[in-house]
């Protein structure tokens, strides 16, 4: 009798510590036929998702550079980092999905098109994911947020694709800024390299000749001016824009790209939110930063 009631204790504390839990599954693909391949991706599913039958906000949210799909997960610690968002109540629960970026694509189709992953993405990705998972997802239930290249690419969507997310949390952003270069110069073999795979050949102004159309900076400045008082729905950040925030730690190495990005949004008038945080360039700052980032998007999931 006293083991049946310690099995039946132990049953009901496993399954009650595992109903306050969510669950990392970094194990699934999308047959690309754009791209040409599988593509990797982990999900993060909240812990009440199994036990209901409701649908749920999405939250797509981006690695950085040289990492992948596993980055969030494994060093990101998503899963406890979501966990306690949501039994604090800081976040409502929602899915995260976190896509394989390769390594360097910068979430953009590159210059040749040899990778379209901004297409694969809105052809391919999105449709296949908001269909196998109870996703409610419109623009006010879905959310895009990224570090370092997946903050760049987080923005750049953002921005583009506005009518598609309600909120944007890009943190220690890769909005790189490219000078144009003058007869005779050259730069790193890296930057010659990269930039000629990212944005292509330089042209008569000695950028790039894609840089313009990808560059953050640049579809701000091109943006027209928000006038004030001009309303939207509540839910965003501006006419047709989602909520955006930029967090940078004040030790980062692109906290320059990303100020001067913030003076330009400020300058046509887009409502932001600016957080600079004791941090550098590190999985210590983005995992906090993490937090944040569910906090932010959750205000407009619930709003």
């Amino acid at each position: 009798m006293k083991a049946n009631l310690i099995f039946i204790l132990t049953l009901f504390l496993s399954l009650n510590l595992s109903a306050q839990h969510g669950k990392v599954d970094a194990s699934k693909v999308v047959k690309s036929q754009i791209l040409g391949r599988d593509m990797p991706y982990s999900v993060y599913l909240p812990p009440s998702y199994e036990t209901s039958s409701r649908p749920y906000p999405v939250l797509y949210l981006l690695h950085g550079m040289g990492d992948n799909f596993t980055g969030w997960t494994v060093k990101g610690e998503v899963a406890t980092v979501a966990n306690n968002a949501f039994k604090n109540a800081s976040a409502p629960e929602m899915i995260i999905v976190m896509p394989d970026g390769l390594s360097d694509a910068f979430y953009i189709n590159n210059f040749d098109k040899s990778i379209r992953w901004e297409d694969f993405f809105y052809e391919e990705f999105i449709p296949e994911i908001e269909k196998k998972y109870r996703i409610s997802a419109n623009v006010r239930t879905r959310a895009i947020a990224g570090l370092s290249m997946g903050g760049y690419g987080s923005l750049y969507h953002a921005v583009k694709h506005k009518d598609k997310f309600g909120a944007c949390y890009a943190m220690s952003a890769a909005v790189l800024l490219v000078e144009p270069m003058k007869e005779g110069d050259e730069g790193s073999e890296w930057q010659k390299k990269f930039n000629l795979k990212t944005w292509g050949p330089n042209n008569s102004e000695g950028l790039p000749e894609n840089y313009k159309k990808h560059s953050v900076h640049e579809m701000f400045r091109e943006m027209e001016a928000i006038k004030p008082q001009q309303g939207g729905f509540p839910f965003m950040g501006g006419p047709q824009l989602p909520k955006i925030c930029i967090d940078c730690g004040d030790d980062d190495f692109l906290l320059k790209q990303n100020t001067e990005l913030v003076h330009i949004m400020k300058s046509k008038n887009v409502p932001f939110e600016f957080r600079v945080r004791d941090g550098g360039h590190t999985w210590e700052y983005w995992r906090t930063a993490l937090g944040l980032a569910l906090e932010f998007v959750g205000d407009t999931f619930r709003n």
